[in-house]
């Protein structure tokens, strides 16, 4: 491995790993920069005192002792954070009972304070992080910049799917919204859901006849490739850990094509622009009349996706990067 201008420590090779590890490395690669990412950090990482090393939310055990030797060593430490750790919610019990454990939590924060400068990618979640580490660095989410021209393989033969992407972490955020779309599914015979990564469809009872189910995708690009809305949704809980999560999903429908029915929580606030890219939902009944309004209407459809489209090419890699280098290189 020849010698590395950054390291991408990822915590894990799915979203979180791809779209904070991966695609940033790809994106200082672009920038003309020496780079490699990986789960398990290589010797010639971790011994060049050169080489700049950014840990994606370090606080297991193990990488938290490397990680605070590299800090007394004074090499330069990007700590890399896109969650609000400190309010997962029950409805996620493995993950709120893990980063609820004081030792991580200590970890955490350790590992924060040690950093150089930290990464997250919404205001709330800076905030979040600022009392310890001051040097915060605010880089949204980005998508690769091939998903513009790819054309999700949408099914054409009149029946309109309704579509959602994601982990079993959104219980919490389909409780919001599982009575409104099992009606109008009901009252709409020419719709179907589709479910990717975990199925939804099913736990809000909605008849196999109606919905779809695709496991899970581990390769961020795979699934990328296995979305095939005519309109995505977004359901999320005004909680406080979603109050700092980005518009991920919007990003990545509106870069399809694809206009989204999303939850009016400052994420989707933030980013979805009402009527024009999409539409925002303040009170239950209007999922079902904006889902109403797009299934019923094609040039609308095709309007919002062309305008969400446009929308996104604000934010792909190659328009980041330069955020990103500025973070990790300084």
């Amino acid at each position: 491995m020849a010698d590395l201008d950054v390291f991408g420590w990822a915590a894990d090779e799915t979203g979180c790993g791809y779209y904070r590890i991966a695609l940033p490395m790809q994106g200082l690669t672009g920038l003309g920069h020496r780079v490699a990412h990986s789960m398990k950090m290589p010797s010639e990482a971790r011994d060049n005192p050169a080489t700049v090393i950014v840990g994606q939310r370090v606080c297991k055990p193990e990488p938290s002792k490397l990680w605070q030797l590299l800090a007394k060593q004074g090499r330069r430490l990007v700590y890399e954070i896109d969650d609000d750790l400190w309010n997962i919610d029950a409805s996620s019990p493995v993950a709120h009972e893990y980063f609820a454990r004081p030792e991580i939590r200590a970890n955490l924060q350790r590992n924060i304070e040690a950093a150089t400068a930290v990464t997250v990618t919404t205001e709330p979640l800076a905030e979040r992080v600022a009392p310890w580490n001051p040097n915060v660095h605010i880089v949204p989410n980005a998508i690769p910049d091939w998903l513009l021209d790819h054309q999700p393989q949408q099914r054409g033969d009149g029946v309109l799917t309704i579509g959602w992407g994601g982990s079993a972490t959104h219980q919490m955020d389909f409780d919001q919204a599982a009575d409104q779309l099992r009606r109008f599914l009901a009252r709409n015979p020419g719709t179907e859901m589709h479910c990717i990564g975990n199925d939804y469809a099913t736990w809000m009872r909605i008849p196999q006849d109606r919905a779809r189910f695709t496991p899970w995708v581990r390769n961020v690009e795979d699934f990328l490739r296995a979305i095939d809305y005519h309109v995505g949704i977004a359901p999320l809980r005004p909680h406080l850990f979603n109050q700092a999560k980005s518009a991920l999903k919007a990003l990545e429908a509106g870069a399809l094509g694809i206009p989204i029915v999303a939850s009016a929580v400052r994420p989707y606030e933030d980013y979805v622009q009402h009527g024009v890219t999409g539409f925002l939902v303040r009170r239950d009944h209007e999922w079902a009349q904006h889902l109403r309004a797009l299934v019923n209407d094609s040039d609308l459809r095709e309007a919002m996706g062309q305008a969400a489209r446009e929308q996104a090419r604000q934010h792909t890699i190659t328009q980041t990067a330069p955020l990103w280098e500025k973070a990790i290189l300084g």
